[in-house]
């Protein structure tokens, strides 16, 4: 007995020992509809009544994701304020620091000695708190240099496999911010190729503002079919990666006026077109975090949306 005893403890610790863990799960699983976001720079990003002032506004209307910038401009030095990052957890807001790896694209292959600051900065910002790392500017210049296509794509894959190691090591989201044109075309002269980033990062965010499609009137003169338009095509293109795509979309008055519409509405119809895709929701940009239109935009879809159901909740009438 005493050795049938022995035997069935050992066969059960052997079970154990072959059951994997329990996968971790994902940050944005909290959340169970589109992952609705604002930019912070890095200044702004480490004012907490700011922050918790915009929280408090956008939060009503579905607010659920902020991207801070974690260094200066055209600089490594690592800035945050935990209580910031302490704040946003607490109000279960999912958090990307963005790390701006080559500041206006380079026009040669970085040194040994900025790749060295640049991976040091991605490992403070992955083991920061954050739920994501967010890369941006991670492509050469669109003025001329010296290297092939293939050599620019192997230079930022090198990268990425760095960055996507790092963040694996801290089980955090790695993500990378691409030239909204690059959904559109299968090679660009700045090194940024969709199915390259596809293999190493989790999200995919294109800077579609339509204000950008500098003569096209189309693109320029319509925010929704612009973003839906990219967005899609972007979409497309990570059928069977492990990528999925979240947009920028244009929360600053530039050029809005081509639409013919309220900046009000030129958001909406934005934030209408992205949430009709498959994408993991949008991130509103404004460099100096001015994001009231912004929150009243996501007030009228919300209020739309309420009499929307109520109305087909009433009976037809017999």
């Amino acid at each position: 007995m005493k050795i049938r005893s022995i035997l069935l403890v050992l066969i059960l610790l052997g079970l154990q020992c072959a059951t994997p863990p329990a996968e971790k799960e994902a940050p944005e699983a909290r959340f169970s509809g589109p992952m609705r976001g604002i930019y912070i720079d890095v200044n702004r990003g480490r004012n907490l009544e700011l922050v918790k002032s915009l929280v408090q506004k956008g939060k009503p209307y579905g607010l659920n994701y902020i991207v801070v910038d974690v260094q200066p401009y055209a600089s490594y030095r690592f800035l945050l304020n935990p209580e910031v990052i302490q704040y946003l957890k607490s109000e279960n807001i999912y958090i990307a620091g963005r790390v701006v790896c080559f500041q206006d694209g380079l026009m040669r292959k970085a040194s040994e000695e900025k790749l060295k600051q640049l991976y040091e900065l991605i490992e403070k910002t992955a083991a920061a708190g954050f739920d994501e790392v967010q890369l941006d500017y991670i492509r050469f210049a669109d003025d001329y240099t010296p290297y092939s296509l293939q050599s620019k794509y192997d230079y930022i894959e090198e990268i990425l496999k760095q960055a996507r190691a790092t963040a694996d090591k801290y089980n955090v989201k790695l993500g990378a911010d691409l030239f909204g044109r690059v959904v559109y075309n299968k090679d660009d002269l700045i090194g940024q190729k969709l199915e390259n980033f596809a293999k190493y990062v989790d999200v995919i965010y294109p800077m579609l503002y339509p204000s950008h499609f500098t003569g096209d009137r189309k693109r320029l003169s319509n925010p929704g079919f612009t973003i839906h338009e990219g967005t899609t095509k972007g979409l497309d293109r990570l059928t069977g990666t492990r990528a999925t795509i979240q947009p920028f979309i244009q929360a600053f008055g530039y050029n809005v006026g081509y639409a013919r519409m309220s900046y009000k509405d030129y958001i909406v119809a934005q934030i209408r077109a992205a949430e009709k895709t498959e994408a993991r929701g949008w991130v509103a940009w404004n460099a100096r975090a001015e994001y009231d239109t912004l929150f009243q935009a996501m007030e009228a879809i919300q209020q739309d949306d309420k009499a929307s159901t109520q109305q087909e909740a009433v009976p037809a009438e017999q």
